[in-house]
């Protein structure tokens, strides 16, 4: 650290300062004598020489570390940072202060700690996301704030919000097929009476559809495709596109997902965002978690068309049902769901604070096409269930 770097705003370290305040009373003492001046010479000495002694406190020798309880963590919950502190020497610090360096990491006041062994514990509310806690500042003061003292502390600390989510009943998932050409039951088995082709191996496919000649012949692993396969799989697409109702569309993905897989259904994540990402559908426990992760960490921002990544994504083909998240409704995205919805089930569902006629017409063209259609107002997603543990 530079000299200049010790210095105070007025490039003076403290205790020459304090000197000096302290030369200038006992002149003015000696000079102008009589009570009054030798009074408040007097009354200066003990809060000088306590200034004294903060200034040259060695804070930077102190030990500090800082801990988060491991636990799933939702958007717009309070989240318990614990800061334990080891000072140098049992001073009485009339002040110590304890935050996060970057914004938004809150702190705590410890008022006269006369221990050499510290703890505080504050609370932080942090957006959905991956966020990493970098350092710990301590700042010392004495009485009148003469001196003041900081330093930063290495403490790194990793915390995972994940997004909130909608408690829904089975009836709405019942719902999703209760008209038009969707008013079919859930097919829970695979037919795969026929092959009719082979493709890549992608992760999720099960070793009994490995074509093994064929993985012969091209010294890969070959899947088998089969003529109108129907099994319970289920994707649940995010539209990663800018968009002000974002966060309301992660809330909604997370929530489908949930419902889907309380019913028993297996669930694999696609996110069509700045990079797209895709999660196979799987029926473990370890399913819920995952997609939650995807879903902290996604961002929005994406500029390839949701209508272009349902066309050339090839790793859900064999999926029973589709349920697109999105803001919006364009005419590449209804002339997809269109050509989509005579293979499988689709749900669609439009965050959006608008609906003009010419969306009204679209959603009626698909519901006739047999595609579940229904807009949600990004307000009514603003009150969810916050996770409640780990549910």
């Amino acid at each position: 650290m530079s000299m200049r770097g010790k210095w105070n705003g007025r490039r003076w370290p403290a205790f020459l300062r304090l000197l000096l305040l302290a030369a200038v009373l006992f002149s003015y003492a000696m000079f102008q004598g009589g009570f009054v001046s030798w009074f408040l010479f007097y009354s200066f000495l003990p809060f000088g020489l306590y200034a004294l002694v903060v200034a040259m406190y060695p804070l930077r020798r102190a030990v500090v570390s800082r801990t988060v309880p491991a636990r799933r963590y939702h958007a717009g919950e309070s989240i318990p940072v614990t800061t334990r502190i080891e000072l140098p020497w049992p001073i009485p610090l009339a002040a110590l202060v304890v935050s996060g360096e970057e914004p938004r990491q809150g702190g705590a006041m410890l008022a006269w700690p006369f221990r050499r062994r510290l703890s505080c514990t504050w609370s932080l509310s942090l957006p959905r996301g991956r966020h990493q806690l970098e350092s710990v500042r301590l700042e010392a003061s004495d009485v009148f704030g003469w001196v003041n003292k900081a330093e930063s502390f290495p403490s790194p600390c990793t915390v995972i919000v994940y997004p909130r989510y909608l408690e829904w009943t089975t009836e709405i998932v019942r719902e999703w097929f209760a008209q038009g050409k969707a008013a079919r039951p859930l097919a829970y088995r695979r037919d795969m009476a026929v092959a009719a082709g082979v493709r890549e191996y992608v992760t999720g496919d099960k070793m009994s559809w490995v074509h093994w000649k064929a993985s012969a012949r091209r010294q890969e692993l070959m899947t088998k495709e089969f003529d109108e396969q129907r099994n319970d799989d289920w994707i649940v697409v995010l539209d990663g596109a800018a968009s002000p109702w974002f966060e309301e569309l992660v809330t909604l993905a997370a929530s489908v997902s949930k419902t889907l897989m309380d019913e028993g259904v297996p669930v694999g994540l696609l996110v069509a965002g700045k990079e797209r990402s895709f999660l196979a559908p799987r029926r473990h426990d370890g399913q819920w978690q995952s997609i939650l992760l995807r879903l902290a960490e996604v961002n929005a921002g994406g500029e390839e068309l949701l209508a272009r990544v349902l066309a050339e994504e090839t790793n859900w083909r064999t999926a029973a049902g589709c349920i697109v998240v999105t803001s919006i409704l364009s005419m590449p995205l209804v002339e997809q769901l269109r050509a989509m919805a005579s293979k499988r089930h689709i749900v669609l569902y439009v965050v959006s604070g608008e609906w003009g006629d010419e969306q009204r017409n679209w959603a009626d063209g698909l519901r006739r096409s047999g595609v579940y259609v229904s807009r949600i107002d990004p307000q009514a997603l603003h009150i969810v269930r916050q996770g409640g543990g780990d549910g």
